[in-house]
């Protein structure tokens, strides 16, 4: 009678810890998920982008930038959303009321920007 006690409940320990594994390899694979299509992501690559093409100018350069895909997640108004702050050489990209990513870049220049539709253009001076 011990003997079977003891199959069973090495069965249910068994079962308890696939179980329990199984769970949270899904809450892990489900986190990644929403982490990689998060606007966070895009605020990070939008900024970096935008500062290293201001690195990369030289003075009386026009530069556009599609950013279709970057405007098409955020969930503020598009003048809201990108600005640069010559003075602290900064650029600064809020996807949402409550995130914002920053990047600065090294170029001593001025930056005038407008933005056309999804377009941001970028006047170097």
């Amino acid at each position: 009678m011990l003997r079977k006690n003891k199959k069973a409940e090495l069965l249910q320990e068994n079962v308890i810890f696939i179980v329990l594994n199984v769970a949270f390899f899904s809450i892990m694979i489900l986190f990644l998920y929403l982490q990689s299509s998060s606007i966070h992501i895009k605020e990070e690559e939008t900024a970096k982008q935008i500062a290293l093409l201001i690195d990369a100018s030289k003075p009386g350069s026009e530069i556009e930038l599609n950013l279709e895909n970057f405007f098409e997640k955020i969930k503020i108004n598009k003048e809201r959303s990108i600005t640069i702050d010559n003075n602290k050489n900064i650029v600064v990209v809020r996807g949402t009321e409550n995130s914002l990513y920053e990047y600065s870049y090294f170029n001593e220049v001025n930056v005038e920007y407008n933005l056309k539709e999804n377009k941001l253009i970028l006047i170097v001076k």
